[in-house]
């Protein structure tokens, strides 16, 4: 049984007096339990609008979204908070800590929707989460005088708390220095290791893509698994060269597709600036 699973998933907005705009063209993905799983892309690439869709946040304009063998459209907006509260954790570059909460209760907070038992054991819990990402001694310490980097493991312990079976990770060390941030993906790794959550990083950074099992590269709203997350892409010039050496046309229509090929590029360039 998948944990997730994506098939042909488009996503598409309509802005104001404006033609409607493709931001992800026909999505496939499939997460088991237990793996780890790296999206990488540049800014403007659908990133954000994917992770909405893996987290259950948002829904798709076209495709199917399943998560545990069940559409996700069967699903009724309360249904879907449900089961994004407790099956799956978010880590962000930004820790959106609660500033007037100590380390424990920002920590506990997602257990004031748990139910029975994790409810009212919940400042256990969370004191327990601590402990395991080595903030045991700051349980009471406000955010404002946490490091950088214990924000950020407390942030994870958070996400965490209730034993979720998704992780998802957008750009978690964004915020952190590189030892910082290479020790931040250590602790996440660890963590879902020890629960058997799968993990999907999304970021720009190949040297923390790199650390999945499974690479994947989302550009101009195309998902695309790849060996190397930290190669380019290739530019449509690069496409449109290939495709003409496997199926050669016309010399001057291959003129007319180079120049469209740089046109379109540009007109990509200037909405991601």
């Amino acid at each position: 049984m998948s944990l997730l699973r994506l098939e042909n998933v488009t996503r598409t907005v309509i802005p104001t007096d404006q033609p409607a705009l493709t931001i992800l063209n026909g999505i496939d993905l499939t997460v088991e339990p237990g793996d780890r799983i790296s999206i990488v892309g540049r800014s403007g690439s659908g990133k954000s609008t994917l992770l909405n869709i893996l987290g259950l946040l948002d829904l798709p304009t076209s495709g199917t979204v399943e998560f545990a063998d069940r559409a996700v459209r069967s699903y009724s907006s309360a249904q879907r908070d449900r089961v994004r509260g407790a099956r799956i954790g978010f880590v962000f570059q930004q820790f959106n800590l609660l500033p007037g909460r100590t380390a424990l209760e920002n920590v506990a907070m997602p257990l004031l929707y748990a139910t029975g038992r994790d409810f009212w054991r919940r400042r256990t819990i969370a004191a327990e989460m601590l402990e395991q990402v080595g903030l045991g001694h700051r349980l009471d310490s406000m955010p404002d005088r946490l490091s950088g980097g214990e924000q950020q493991r407390v942030a994870i312990a958070r996400s965490l708390v209730r034993g979720p079976s998704l992780i998802l990770a957008d750009e978690p060390t964004g915020a952190l220095d590189i030892d910082t941030g290479a020790q931040v993906m250590d602790l996440i790794d660890d963590v879902a290791t020890r629960t058997g959550a799968a993990m999907i990083t999304i970021t720009h950074d190949p040297t923390v893509a790199q650390r999945a099992r499974d690479h994947f590269r989302l550009d101009r709203g195309v998902l695309t698994k790849v060996d190397d997350p930290a190669a380019d892409p290739p530019s449509r010039r690069e496409q449109r060269a290939a495709s003409r050496a496997q199926d050669p046309v016309d010399p001057d229509h291959a003129v007319a597709d180079a120049a469209d090929a740089d046109a379109a590029d540009t007109r990509v360039t200037a909405v991601e600036a």
